[in-house]
């Protein structure tokens, strides 16, 4: 038989009446609690009760008499009142918005009831008596939302449990970031300097990490708007020069601008300068996502690449500038073709300034490099250093990144711009045209680029879409640059040479009309012209209007072979036109020529290129 002792009789006694008569277990439990105060378990019978009629009042002077006065009982009583604990603070985490059970609502409701100093109490030993460091960091989350002004107290060791637990578990991470961070952002707490710069490695890359997965601009602006505020706050705990604002309309050149007035201001030991370290990372990061963001657009609902090549010069033949290895020493130009937005070149740019800056010194670089190594932007960092190569004028750095890509179009046209760079269009060169245009992209392209040629001091480079009209352009380009060369040095070069530049000049009509006239003017000065190919790739309704002048000129005859010779003897077509046959055969030529020139321009020159590939050949590269 069972023998109670007198607190577990009363209990018992409470118990039995509450089945039968709430108002008698009352009495039961009023009398034990005041002959045994100091019982853990006849409190716990007292709050059970009010617990179960929804006092909230009641059962909270009951929690908080058991939570202050049992605070450092046995681990077992502890064990037992865990569990109210537990739900309670469980309920205490929910939104009330978002609907509750109806226990819950009683464990949320009894707790506006409790003290401030007893709520704290409560959040407190429940966080010391945590199973695990999230479980512990989770209470203690829930301590400072409700009690910030605790935040001095308890923030410091808060964040140093989540950031060790982020490589192992992403909960950490996300409790960090998301819960709090915000609270450290509200009331700034003093934080050591290695903590700061671990809490600014893990918001990066988490915040990289989202950029990545967005797709939508308003999304983006927001990972940034959260970086720079991260920075901000931080950077002040640690005394950093203010750096700028997050603000999309504004040129990457202000915020270098900004950064390099905080380089000339920082302490000269590298060691110290973990804000150069930051701000040249973020705004690097910054620039180059906006950079790569922008040479990708839709082009008659296609995604378009635009890739970064070397343009061409107004003036050819004069000798090119170059630039030595670093930072240039001469403005480098780069020309954007819409839809690309005209920002894109100062990313590129300014990316440019960040990367070097942070190579700048062993310290830096070695930092640098591993911060690089946690953010998930290795295939941005590789085309931007393929790009950075280009920008710089790097050659050999060129050429090493293009032998590990892929055999691509993309490749193929950089290989093409790394021989505009070296001024060596040759015959592999040519072969590297050939090919580009045999697999030229069946999206056309709205328009002809207008900016492939630059003027003036420094190096001209070009956003080139890889359209089928702009890399056609360009592959045309690179052979007009060499043929006019050879008309502008070789005063006796062949009719070939003449034609096939008049063919190769009709892309880019009007803005080659001046050269164009030069090569008349060589032909009125010879007064003669061999050109078979002229029935073939001759449309351009100018030239064939100049034509139709030479052949009837008003001083001395003019002898044109436009079309391969029917009979066994030459048969030239004159000026004078010696008879009436030849009249008729050039008035023909001309009506045939004029009916074409509607025909697709790109894809006439094109098909030059491809199918007189050998005649093109022994035209440019032989003497």
């Amino acid at each position: 038989m069972d023998v109670f002792t007198e607190e577990q009789y009363l209990i018992s006694r409470a118990k039995s009446g509450l089945l039968k008569d709430p108002y008698e277990a009352k009495a039961w439990i009023i009398t034990a609690k005041t002959l045994y105060p100091n019982d853990f378990g006849i409190q716990f019978e007292a709050y059970k009760l009010e617990k179960s009629e929804n006092n909230y009042e009641e059962a909270a002077k009951c929690f908080s008499y058991i939570v202050v006065t049992f605070q450092n009982q046995s681990v077992d009583l502890w064990n037992e009142l865990s569990v109210e604990i537990s739900n309670l603070t469980a309920a205490l985490r929910r939104v009330p918005e978002s609907g509750m059970s109806g226990e819950q609502d009683f464990y949320f409701k009894m707790f506006q009831h409790i003290s401030s100093e007893v709520q704290h109490k409560i959040l407190l030993l429940t966080a010391n008596h945590s199973e695990s460091n999230l479980d512990h960091c989770r209470m203690i989350l829930l301590l400072l939302k409700r009690f910030p002004q605790a935040i001095s107290t308890h923030i410091p060791r808060l964040l140093e449990t989540l950031v060790q637990g982020v490589p192992t578990n992403p909960q950490y991470r996300t409790m960090l970031i998301n819960e709090t961070l915000p609270l450290v952002l509200a009331r700034p707490v003093e934080l050591s300097s290695d903590l700061v710069h671990r809490i600014l490695n893990i918001c990066l890359e988490h915040y990289v990490g989202q950029l990545l997965k967005e797709d939508d601009d308003k999304d983006k602006t927001e990972c940034w708007r959260k970086i720079f505020d991260i920075v901000e706050t931080l950077g002040g705990l640690l005394k950093w020069e203010p750096f700028l604002p997050y603000n999309r309309t504004w040129s990457k050149e202000i915020y270098w601008q900004k950064l390099i007035k905080i380089v000339s201001s920082a302490p000269p030991k590298p060691s110290e300068n973990k804000q150069i370290l930051f701000l040249g990372s973020i705004l690097f990061i910054f620039a180059l996502q906006e950079y790569i963001d922008n040479i990708t657009h839709k082009i008659q609902d296609t995604d378009v690449s635009y890739i970064l090549v070397e343009g061409f010069r107004d003036d050819v033949g004069a000798p090119k500038r170059r630039l030595s290895d670093g930072m240039p020493g001469e403005a480098v130009k780069i020309a954007v073709n819409p839809p690309c937005n005209v920002e894109t070149p100062n990313c590129l740019i300014t990316a440019a300034h960040c990367w070097q800056l942070l190579h700048s010194n062993e310290i830096l670089q070695m930092d640098f490099g591993q911060l690089l190594m946690n953010l998930p932007i290795t295939e941005w960092v590789n085309h931007f250093l393929l790009d950075l190569a280009v920008y710089l004028g790097r050659n050999d750095d060129i050429h090493a990144n293009l032998q590990a890509l892929k055999d691509t179009l993309d490749k193929q046209v950089r290989l093409l711009s790394l021989s505009v760079s070296q001024e060596n269009i040759n015959v592999a060169a040519f072969n590297h045209i050939c090919t580009i245009l045999s697999e030229l992209p069946t999206i056309s392209g709205t328009e002809y680029l207008r900016n492939l040629c630059g003027s003036g001091p420094g190096r001209h480079l070009v956003l080139l879409p890889l359209t089928r009209k702009a890399i056609t352009q360009y592959c045309t380009k690179a052979l007009v640059t060499v043929l006019k060369k050879k008309v502008l040095h070789d005063s006796s070069c062949s009719s070939a040479v003449l034609g096939n530049l008049l063919v190769l000049l009709q892309l880019d009509w009007p803005l080659e009309t001046a050269f164009a006239e030069t090569i008349f003017d060589v032909i009125r000065t010879r007064r003669n012209f061999t050109y078979h190919q002229f029935s073939s790739y001759i449309i351009n309704i100018d030239m064939i209007e100049e034509f139709t002048y030479m052949w009837n000129p008003q001083g001395e005859e003019i002898r044109l072979e436009l079309t391969v010779p029917q009979a066994p003897k030459p048969h030239r077509i004159g000026t004078r036109g010696s008879d009436k046959g030849v009249k008729e055969d050039f008035k023909h030529i001309i009506r045939q020529q004029i009916a074409r020139s509607g025909e697709d321009i790109d894809t006439l020159v094109a098909q030059f290129i491809v199918q007189e590939r050998l005649q093109l050949i022994q035209c440019i590269f032989e003497s």
